[in-house]
C-alpha cells in the first residue's frame, strides 16, 4: 500500500492481494502489517509536503504580496 500526491490529487496504490483483502472485508477495518506504518508515515509526509509546497505556499505568497501592496499604497 502506498499513498502519493500528484496533480492536485491524492492517490492510493494497492497490490492485488491488498485489493482482495479490502474487498473481502468491505465496511470493516482491515489489519495492515505493522511494518507498513513507517512506509505510510513517509508517504503521507511526502504527499503533505508536496501539497503544501505546490498549493499552500503560493497562496500564502500571493496573500503576503497583496498585503504588502495595500501597506505600500497607504503610505503614499
Amino acid at each position: 500500500m502506498r499513498i502519493s500526491y500528484q496533480n492536485k490529487k491524492l492517490f492510493l496504490s494497492l497490490t492485488r492481494d491488498e485489493v482482495k483483502l479490502v474487498s473481502d472485508n468491505a465496511g470493516s477495518p482491515v489489519e495492515l502489517p505493522i511494518g507498513q506504518l513507517n512506509v505510510l508515515k513517509d508517504d503521507v509526509h511526502q504527499a503533505y509536503s508536496s501539497y503544501w509546497s505546490k498549493e499552500i505556499v503560493p497562496l500564502l505568497i500571493k496573500e503576503h504580496q497583496r498585503s504588502q501592496n495595500r501597506t505600500t499604497k497607504k503610505k503614499k
